[in-house]
């Protein structure tokens, strides 16, 4: 069983007291966990010219060559200089900006030294190879595994929508201020959307009235995913004490309401999470799939995929009306307010959790007694 939240804390309990739902993985896992694969670049934008990418803290150089990516840690072994700056002299190498010192790719291996001449004794030493990462590539991301063991089957750890060659699939990035745990749970968080979002133009062209509360159920475990309890929606306005009625929805948005409600497609299920940070939600047409991928501590680099079953011309009409809508809609100004929240968000502040959290509070358990460290 997934515990509930905590009861609220005492003005006199000390403010340690608060903080009693994160575990030591949890709270550790600052900068994530290394032991999984991780998006790292999008696949248009890798070509054989190097870039540079921060990953869980890490500075890697990632590169096309023969037609693959590649991924090294970002400094040269000789004096610590980032490779990023160098240069691809021949296919399959890559050559600091500031001795020379030239690596193969694929092997980390230092092949040339160019200021020490064709035959440097320094070339083939032990101690001289750059560190690479594995790499996979599908569905339009670039992959990175962090880890410093063998890594995992790729096809296990990543959902099935971004292997399946009939879909078609949008991918853009954003990058928010804040630790991508504050930015999970927001996408996993139940109480927080029917307020943030409640006047976004997503809901308001999609006819829906937010209730004002929403009972919150406890979540289950299926195969790979955590799956956010369901819940009995509250009324679409109440009367609160203060504040009066809320929500204060006009009357045209209410007839709105009622003539989409005979439109609208039930959703096959709530919000899922999957390690190491994935938010995945299905909707009437498409999956939305958003991974929160550390950066460092302070920042996280947000990969939003649309993904549908679609192929040959239907797949193109995805394509457009992505770029014509959701892109701008959703991911821009939808997702954009989950965003500017998260980055007032103090993480390590002390919390008193309410009933809507028993969303967080199953998500960090999860992650807490889940996840491969």
């Amino acid at each position: 069983m997934i515990e509930a939240p905590p009861k609220q804390a005492s003005a006199e309990e000390p403010e340690e007291s608060l903080r009693t739902t994160r575990g030591p993985i949890y709270e550790a896992a600052v900068l994530g966990f290394s032991r999984y694969w991780y998006p790292a670049v999008l696949s248009r934008q890798l070509g054989k010219k190097p870039k540079a990418v921060k990953l869980l803290g890490q500075d890697l150089v990632l590169l096309r060559a023969n037609g693959r990516p590649y991924a090294l840690r970002d400094r040269c072994v000789h004096r610590g200089v980032q490779l990023s700056y160098g240069t691809c002299l021949t296919e399959g190498t890559l050559t600091c900006p500031y001795h020379g010192w030239t690596y193969d790719v694929a092997s980390g291996a230092c092949v040339a030294a160019l200021t020490d001449g064709p035959n440097s004794p320094v070339v083939g030493k032990k101690g001289t190879s750059v560190r690479t990462y594995p790499v996979e590539e599908r569905g339009g991301l670039v992959f990175v595994y962090m880890g410093d063991d063998e890594p995992p089957p790729f096809e296990d750890e990543v959902p099935e929508e971004v292997l399946r060659r009939d879909w078609t699939r949008q991918v853009v990035v954003s990058v928010w201020r804040g630790n991508w745990r504050a930015a999970i749970e927001n996408g996993y968080d139940a109480g927080h959307a029917s307020y943030v979002h409640r006047n976004s133009l997503r809901w308001r062209t999609s006819m829906a009235l937010q209730p004002a509360w929403s009972e919150q159920r406890e979540g289950s475990v299926v195969g790979s995913y955590l799956r956010r309890g369901g819940g009995k929606p509250g009324k679409p306005e109440e009367i609160y004490p203060v504040v009066g009625r809320w929500p204060r929805h006009s009357w045209l948005r209410k007839k709105l309401a009622e003539i989409g409600k005979t439109s609208s497609r039930p959703r096959p299920w709530d919000n899922q999470f999957r390690l190491p940070c994935i938010i995945h939600n299905t909707y009437g047409y498409y999956t939305h799939i958003r991974w929160a991928v550390p950066i460092d501590a302070e920042t996280t680099r947000n990969f939003q995929m649309l993904a549908g079953p679609y192929h040959g011309a239907r797949g193109s009409a995805f394509k457009a009306h992505y770029w014509l809508w959701h892109r701008w809609v959703f991911h821009l100004l939808f997702n954009g307010q989950d965003e500017r929240i998260i980055s007032r968000l103090d993480f390590n502040a002390p919390e008193r959790l309410y009933r809507p959290d028993r969303s967080i509070v199953d998500l960090r358990k999860y992650i807490e007694t889940h996840a491969r460290t």
